[in-house]
């Protein structure tokens, strides 16, 4: 299983396993056309990959994973470590009070304040995966004027981190990937797509809080149900991860639409898959198919 290290939340760490149950043993060619860490598509089992992403900087940290030897990023990682003096928990040597709610932060606010200042004066892809290692829950934000701008977050480059990225790297180079930068509205994505590819798109949820759905709305939602219905009456396999309800909110457009498909529902740890129910506390998740 390769489980990105780029730990973002909505990353699909938690719902991989059945992600991968669901999807066609036989793929010719699998399509992650809104890819962000790729983890759906490097655990696909496809012979080749198409992953897209309109944010460029997701596609460089994800090709710097992929091109790269684990050893040599951790190699890297423990040099940055030092150079900016980061905390190193993995040394147990290394004995660092946490303080509630603030972890490791207070420890690691100048070093991260040094390197990000680094990062804008002259961007490497290295100082970028240390940021999003070390930044607040693992974001990967910039301003207006293009500067990494997320403040320091409360763990380190940690020993499970550190597998994740070994493993990440050595799942993914098992696959024949190519990396494209765009909107998963250009249909050149889509050209080589057989009725054995798989397209997969996981959007932003509408109803979910998460930094990066800001500027996702209904028409855009409406968009893409446009698409996929295009590309299913091609004859191409599609799947989308999506969520019904999440926080007392319920998609409803998301959910009159999905009865033409097969919806599966996922994260079965939750207390109920039921659309209807209103408990504020009740998250679904679904994977949303035409196969």
């Amino acid at each position: 299983m390769a489980i990105s290290p780029l730990n973002y939340a909505g990353n699909k760490a938690k719902s991989i396993s059945e992600i991968k149950n669901i999807l066609p043993k036989d793929i010719d060619l699998f399509v992650d056309a809104m890819c962000g860490s790729c983890m759906v598509a490097f655990n696909s089992g496809a012979k080749r990959l198409i992953c897209n992403d309109c944010n460029e900087h997701v596609i460089e940290l994800v090709k710097y994973l992929y091109l790269t030897e684990g050893s040599v990023i951790l190699k890297s990682m423990d040099e940055i470590i030092s150079h900016y003096g980061f905390t190193d928990s993995t040394n147990p040597k290394n004995v660092y009070v946490e303080h509630k709610h603030e972890g490791l932060s207070k420890y690691n606010k100048v070093p991260f304040n040094n390197l990000k200042a680094s990062y804008n004066n002259k961007p490497s892809v290295e100082e970028l995966f240390a940021l999003v290692i070390f930044g607040f829950n693992h974001y990967l934000r910039f301003n207006g004027d293009g500067k990494y701008n997320v403040p320091v977050g409360k763990v380190d480059f940690s020993s499970s981190l550190r597998q994740k990225t070994l493993e990440f790297c050595r799942e993914s180079k098992q696959y024949d990937a190519t990396f494209r930068v765009g909107s998963y509205l250009n249909l050149s994505i889509y050209q080589d797509c057989t009725d054995k590819s798989v397209v997969y798109f996981d959007p932003p949820y509408l109803v979910t809080t998460a930094p990066y759905n800001g500027a996702w709305s209904q028409e855009d939602d409406y968009k893409l149900f446009d698409l996929f219905d295009r590309l299913s009456k091609k004859g191409i396999k599609v799947a989308m991860s999506n969520v019904f309800l999440s926080n007392g909110k319920k998609n409803e457009k998301l959910i009159e639409w999905a009865q033409k498909y097969k919806v599966h529902y996922l994260k079965r740890q939750y207390r109920n898959a039921n659309y209807q129910k209103k408990n504020v506390t009740d998250s679904i998740e679904v994977l949303i198919t035409n196969f």
